[in-house]
């Protein structure tokens, strides 16, 4: 009978890797270890709670052990205070702590087939929908669709070729115009799977037709939303010529829902910081902060497609930008602090804003870069996404010179798997 996912055990790497950083106070020249961290972090709890009696969290080098073995990934609040104070930690999740419950840092889960039979139903209503004229059904229908895990992608998207199959045929009369907005949206979602998921080129393809069934519906913010997503497709080719181009026409598409206008402006900064224009990347990142603050008028259902786009993203956007232009530092701080605030970051933005913290540590602290990037890997692991894969590819690159550190060889290691498993 097979083990039930709670009780795999994995070695906690990122822990083990966090300790062989730190020196040994007694033993020149060796790492710091497991009885000594024990002691450290005694220490640490009399620091962090000295009105407290703390005897029944002290621990030792047994203790130390099983984290280590990933027996035990969720230890109490105060003995996780004193673990990140010890070792220098900003967040649990970069010492390989979880609560394996609830939090999106858990190791991914097998997709289980009462999911997947969720999923053929869901569809089943969408395709009724479609079938008799119901656009606000379909919806209803595509919301729950969307909503599933990410790793039912690969079968959402089965299902969504289906659909799409079923809007050809009725759109072959050009008596059902409005149908050409729903074909966009799902051509849009495909983009999105195939970029999120396979190395395929797909991407493209499904967003130029996404384009040009916006156009014929006459959808002007669905327009402008393909158009950004399009050049954050170059971007992440590396064609920032193209970029730029897309992103400012974006903002051309006709007036289009706050929210919307403010995920063009956040593109258009960055196709601007990979250029190295800062000055006009800062009034981008300015103004879509502005426009944010007017997407309380906005009703939801006319911005549904970037209701993702709220300050958090911003900031993370503004981050990026001032990592491409060449202020790691100040990047660093506004992705850490985005990255303690993990009630409000969905798995995928987490993997890739790991990835790009990564970045920021390149060349100050290797080690801590690789932490942050394999942090992005099992982000990717779990979400199913080659996106967050691509995004560690710089990292890996640079970091291979520092192979001989431990936490640089575990993340090159998993980089390598990754890469080639896909």
């Amino acid at each position: 009978m097979p083990r039930h996912p709670d009780t795999v055990v994995t070695p906690n790497a990122l822990l083990a890797a966090a300790r062989h950083r730190r020196h040994s106070p007694r033993r020149p020249g060796q790492h710091l270890s497991r009885a000594e961290l024990a002691d450290a972090v005694n220490a640490a709890l009399d620091r962090l709670y000295p009105a407290r009696s703390l005897t029944a969290h002290y621990v030792d080098h047994r203790w130390v052990g099983k984290l280590e073995r990933g027996e035990h990934r969720w230890p109490s609040r105060e003995r996780r205070n004193a673990l990140r104070q010890v070792l220098g930690a900003a967040t649990d999740a970069d010492l390989g702590l979880y609560n394996p419950r609830r939090t999106p840092y858990a190791p991914p889960l097998p997709q289980l087939p009462d999911q997947i039979a969720t999923v053929r139903a869901i569809g089943r209503h969408v395709d009724d929908a479609l079938l008799h004229g119901d656009p606000q059904a379909w919806q209803r229908a595509l919301d729950h669709l969307t909503a599933q895990p990410t790793r039912t992608w690969p079968q959402l998207g089965v299902r969504v070729q289906q659909h799409l199959d079923i809007l050809d045929r009725l759109q072959r009369d050009g008596t059902r115009p409005h149908l050409a907005r729903i074909d966009a949206q799902l051509s849009e979602f495909m983009s999105w799977i195939a970029d999120n998921t396979t190395t395929s080129t797909d991407g493209a393809r499904w967003l130029d037709r996404s384009h040009q069934r916006a156009t014929e519906a006459n959808d002007q913010p669905l327009t402008a939303y393909a158009f950004m997503r399009q050049s954050q497709r170059a971007l992440d080719n590396g064609d920032i010529r193209t970029a730029i181009v897309l992103s400012r026409r974006s903002l051309s598409s006709g007036p289009v829902p706050a929210r919307t206008r403010t995920l063009c402006l956040t593109r258009v900064a960055e196709a601007l910081a990979a250029s190295g224009n800062d000055e006009d990347t800062f009034t981008a990142i300015t103004t879509a902060r502005r426009e944010l603050l007017n997407t309380t008028t906005i009703d939801a259902d006319d911005d549904q497609f970037a209701r993702h786009c709220d300050p958090h993203y911003v900031a993370a956007v503004d981050a990026r930008c001032r990592l491409l232009l060449g202020d790691p530092s100040s990047a660093a701080t506004i992705l850490t602090e985005l990255l303690n605030d993990q009630a409000l970051i969905t798995l995928i933005d987490t993997g890739l804003w790991h990835a790009h913290l990564a970045e920021c540590y390149l060349h100050q602290d290797p080690e801590r870069a690789a932490d942050h990037a394999t942090a992005a890997l099992r982000l990717a692991d779990e979400t199913a996404s080659y996106r967050v894969i691509r995004a560690t590819q710089p990292v890996a690159v640079a970091l291979r010179r520092h192979k001989a550190l431990p936490a640089v060889r575990i993340f090159i290691d998993r980089y390598r798997t990754a890469v080639t498993a896909q």
